[in-house]
């Protein structure tokens, strides 16, 4: 395919000036290019040709055609569409500005970001709908931020795909490796679609967009970081962690109708598109009560006062060290044999220090050690605060590193027994420095849930 250029030049003539090719097309390769008459700059998508020989060209380019229908200003359109050497491929306008993919890499969005994108996302997807256009692959690279609206793109292709490739190249029995994967992302897959259920309608959209918004308020998906056949078992299986304790300033209404789109059967799901838009449009969704319980709320304004208590008890616990390695004698030798005789004990923590990563992680990971610190102790674990993981082989070892970009802050921690190197718990959370109160709460939380379910140790 390496002249697959010069072809799609050669096919096109003098009307288009390919300028570059843009990387990760995922479905396609991803020309842009000047329109020569019109004096505006398009984006020409070339089917990989791996689909390509699965799928009807014919069928292919009719089911494009449909796409090439809709007329809405939240959806890209599709301009022109043809083939080149048994490569269907087709032609939509270029967009200025960036994905949604994009934005995400810089930080969680704010509540009223998030709500203005999800509205116009949700009126296009209600639009297509009522068209019969099913969009399949909704995630943050199929949605394009241009000033102060989102468009949504590719809108139908994995849709023209599935239908191309009913003339028989898709058998019986065939699995959602061979065909699902191909024509949707795992990360923002429903239910159905992971089970290759060829009844999957709209809802599959409002799933996909709901791991969207997700994402979107707290910086990464519900199943981050899990292989793609682990990840359609979760979609299949596994509820995601309700968005009050991953963030503590979601209005109740955005969090209900987030989590309504994400339940597992699409009967439970919103039946439209409309019905969402009137929740988002509410007042509710932006300024209503709150969706973290007045306990979490309360947590944040004490916090501080856990951070210095920390580091405090940090200070206390380092005197007394080196005063006892100055005292003459070691303290109560028959006791300590005595302990020896009994066996180890289970119910230690050793709390390594935070680990920064780069200049300006210090203080953050200072902070998330102690919260994880004060957090076991509060449930009556016996902590020892250390910065090295060698000493008592018996102890429950946490270590947490914290890297820093600008202002956001990824906090990753694991839980660790006998054997150092075979971790029995780890997890990551990302989150705004300057709003790092819930993720401490957050995180800590969950540190302690770990060791007490997997009856690591026990509470003194």
């Amino acid at each position: 395919m390496a002249d697959l250029e010069q072809r799609l030049l050669e096919q096109l003539g003098a009307s288009y000036t390919i300028q570059f090719e843009l990387r990760g097309g995922g479905m396609s390769r991803v020309f842009v290019a000047d329109d020569v008459s019109l004096r505006r700059r398009v984006v020409i998508k070339v089917l990989n040709p791996t689909l390509a020989a699965t799928v009807s060209i014919q069928r292919f380019q009719r089911e494009i055609s449909l796409v090439a229908k809709l007329n809405h200003p939240n959806i890209v359109p599709v301009l022109s569409a043809g083939e080149v050497d048994g490569l269907p491929y087709f032609i939509m306008p270029y967009i200025e500005g960036e994905s949604l993919r994009g934005r995400i890499g810089r930080g969680p969005l704010s509540v009223r970001e998030t709500v203005g994108i999800l509205k116009d996302v949700m009126r296009a997807l209600g639009y297509a709908h009522s068209a019969g256009v099913v969009h399949r692959d909704i995630k943050p690279d199929n949605i394009l931020l241009a000033g102060s609206a989102a468009l949504v793109t590719d809108f139908g292709v994995a849709k023209a795909v599935s239908a191309a490739r009913e003339r028989g190249s898709v058998h019986a029995g065939q699995t959602i490796t061979g065909v699902g994967i191909s024509l949707g992302t795992p990360q923002y897959m429903a239910p159905e679609q992971a089970a290759a259920d060829p009844n999957a309608d709209g809802r599959a959209d409002f799933y996909a967009l709901g791991i969207v918004a997700y994402e979107m308020l707290v910086g990464s998906p519900p199943f981050h970081g899990r292989t793609p056949q682990a990840l359609l078992a979760a979609q299949l299986t596994e509820l995601p962690p309700p968005l009050a304790s991953r963030r503590y300033d979601i209005p109740i209404a955005l969090s209900n109708v987030i989590m309504k789109c994400l339940e597992k059967d699409p009967a439970d799901r919103p039946r439209t598109a409309s019905e969402i838009v009137h929740v988002l449009d509410s007042p509710e969704a932006l300024s209503g009560p709150l969706a973290a319980t007045p306990e979490a709320k309360s947590k944040r304004r004490w916090r501080m006062l856990q951070t210095a208590f920390g580091f405090l008890l940090g200070v206390v616990v380092v005197g007394g060290l080196v005063v006892w390695s100055l005292w003459p004698e070691a303290p109560a030798a028959s006791t300590v044999a005595g302990n020896a005789d009994a066996g180890p004990s289970v119910s230690t923590i050793r709390v390594l220090a935070a680990v920064p990563i780069g200049p300006e992680s210090s203080a953050p990971a200072a902070a998330m050690s102690a919260a994880i610190e004060a957090a076991l102790m509060r449930d009556g674990f016996q902590v020892t605060r250390t910065s090295s993981s060698s000493g008592d082989s018996s102890a429950i070892v946490v270590e947490t590193t914290v890297q820093r970009a600008g202002p956001r802050a990824r906090a990753l921690v694991r839980v660790t027994g006998a054997d150092p190197n075979a971790p029995v718990w780890t997890d990551q959370v990302d989150y705004q420095v300057d709003d790092s109160f819930a993720a401490q709460d957050s995180l800590s939380a969950r540190v302690v849930r770990a060791v007490r379910d997997a009856r690591l140790v026990a509470p003194r």
